[in-house]
């Protein structure tokens, strides 16, 4: 039996893990507005993340699968990325030097989140621990301290995030430290496979990854249930690119708002997560991502109205519920609706779509939107295509795509 110390090792890790994503996520595309970057360009910078990790994350899994090195990975992504980004101050406002350290960055960064992942679901399953009571510690971490540095940057310059990246990616690099070896070494388990699914760590699971994702368009009730889940992830990609130029547009003290905003929708994400299984299994996949993305639809159409601060508060809740409930059930539905041995597979298709393609197109057709008509013709498109994507997700459930077989929620 493991020791406590050591059984809930992640939740420690987790919770600083988040910690440093809240030093510099929310605040990044703001610096670079204050840079003098037009939505143009910042939105082409924030593509390259999603276009990047499309790219190399199946390499990162392939070096950890084959090698048995997620340890290493994660110290050396830790290490390197903080001070790429640091890079960024001396860029002299050159917008092709903002590009090439972008490139750098993300070939760095696209291995940190996927590898702590799947190091986080391998000890929750070694340790009879559920992922999701992990996952929700980084919430509450992440809740309780962006506002703490949106209150630092305002007092400080905002420069300041570089600085606090730094310290909190060395502290992550010392716990990583602690961690179990993340990975086999290639041939240890020979590659069987148990129930169907390859054991974890085999490296025929990563090698094959590729293939088993082109066959897995060709299932029609995955294929239909991606499509809108492309539609819908419009909106919450072009707020991760834009949400808090939008809000510096309004003037004062952005930093600290800005902090007070993610903490209002990470505080709303934790009963979410908690109870996420009880939502899906009362109503189903469909219905509930057909109402999500509903919500979703209010939630741009709020923003496109360019309301006070006090209602964009209060719609920080939607925007907590929405992406914790969006992404449980559509990682649920994609493993529940998928062969047998393509289950992972699924999974990162899933990921694939919402994240890195969406992620590419609304980043970089978001900046010219802005230039066109400003943030309501942004956040109101979003708001249509979000009806849309509730309308593909209500086809999809009256084409009986909603059984709920084998659930993992």
């Amino acid at each position: 039996m493991p020791s406590p110390m050591r059984k809930y090792s992640m939740h420690v890790y987790n919770y600083f893990f988040y910690i440093a994503y809240a030093s510099y996520l929310p605040f990044l595309s703001y610096w670079f507005a204050q840079e003098g970057l037009s939505t143009q360009q910042i939105g082409l910078i924030f593509s390259i993340g999603p276009l990047v990790g499309f790219l190399m994350q199946p390499v990162w899994g392939m070096l950890i699968d084959y090698y048995g090195i997620a340890k290493p990975v994660l110290v050396c992504s830790m290490g390197v990325t903080p001070w790429v980004m640091f890079l960024y101050r001396y860029a002299g406002h050159s917008f092709a030097l903002y590009v090439f350290i972008s490139i750098v960055l993300a070939v760095f960064a696209s291995a940190t989140l996927p590898v702590v992942d799947a190091v986080t679901v391998r000890h929750a399953k070694r340790n009879a621990l559920s992922y999701g009571a992990i996952r929700v510690v980084g919430s509450v971490s992440f809740g309780l301290s962006v506002t703490l540095f949106g209150m630092l940057y305002d007092r400080y310059g905002l420069s300041q995030l570089f600085i606090a990246y730094i310290v909190a990616m060395l502290v992550m690099c010392l716990l990583s430290f602690t961690l179990d070896s993340g990975g086999r070494k290639r041939g240890e388990d020979g590659g069987e496979k148990k129930n169907g699914e390859a054991k974890e760590g085999a490296p025929a699971k990563r090698r094959g990854m590729i293939a088993e994702m082109l066959p897995l368009l060709k299932e029609r009730k995955l294929l239909f249930f991606l499509i809108p889940v492309f539609i819908s992830a419009i909106g919450p990609q072009l707020n991760n690119a834009f949400y808090s130029v939008y809000i510096s547009s309004f003037g004062g003290e952005a930093s600290g708002k800005i902090g007070l905003l993610y903490t209002v929708s990470s505080i709303a994400e934790i009963p979410v997560f908690l109870f996420s299984g009880y939502i899906i299994r009362r109503l189903g996949y469909v219905r509930t991502l057909t109402l999500v993305s509903l919500a979703g639809a209010l939630r741009w159409f709020v923003l496109s109205l360019e309301p006070p601060f006090e209602i964009l508060m209060l719609n920080q809740i939607l925007s907590g519920v929405t992406y914790a409930l969006f992404l449980a059930t559509g990682i649920n539905y994609a493993y529940d609706n998928s062969p047998p041995n393509t289950k992972t597979t699924a999974h990162s298709l899933f990921i694939v779509v919402y994240t890195n393609i969406a992620g590419i197109v609304a980043s970089n057709i978001g900046g010219w939107v802005i230039a066109a008509g400003g943030y309501p013709l942004l956040f109101g498109g979003a708001a249509a295509l979000s009806v849309i994507g509730a309308a593909g997700f209500a086809l999809l459930g009256r084409a009986g795509g909603d059984r709920l077989r084998n659930s993992t929620v």
